[in-house]
């Protein structure tokens, strides 16, 4: 399955990327909006996005209380509106802090754009990759700890 993938040492935190994601979506640019966030860490100047990694097994979708996330024939995660009681334990549940709800309790979940993710295609660093992938499981603590690692940052 094709997924998307961090590059995190590529990453500048601009967040162009969860401007176009809220903007594809819902019309808006606005990051509360959007199906990826980007994290910073201004410390140690670091930033990561989090996105759904579109998991084999799937936490969220087996915690639903109301079935109201499921996968589709593509892989991605769908969520029904109509059966969703905003209860937030998809959230909970995510083991990558990916999902977010919107002011109505709405999970916002990627669904990678259709097979062509406008968070991919708009990132000016080419932090975010869409390639063919069995799996993606670096967090966002793996990640600035390796990097703080790589570059000699010392907490």
């Amino acid at each position: 399955m094709k997924r998307i993938i961090v590059e995190a040492v590529e990453c500048a935190g601009c967040r162009v990327c969860e401007l176009a994601c809220s903007y594809v979506h819902e019309g808006k640019f606005s990051p509360s909006l959007s199906r990826i966030t980007v994290i910073k860490e201004d410390k140690h100047g670091l930033d990561y996005p989090l996105y759904c990694r579109q998991c084999q097994s799937c936490p969220p979708i087996s915690t639903c209380p109301t079935g109201a996330l499921s996968r589709t024939e593509g892989g991605t995660v769908a969520v029904d509106q109509e059966a969703c009681i905003g209860c937030g334990s998809c959230v909970t549940a995510c083991n990558y802090d990916a999902i977010k709800l919107d002011a109505s309790s709405r999970p916002l979940i990627c669904d990678l754009c259709g097979g062509e993710p406008e968070c991919v295609r708009r990132c000016p660093t080419d932090a975010l990759r869409y390639v063919e992938s069995c799996v993606f499981t670096e967090t966002l603590e793996d990640a600035f700890a390796r990097l703080r690692m790589e570059w000699n940052i010392d907490d």
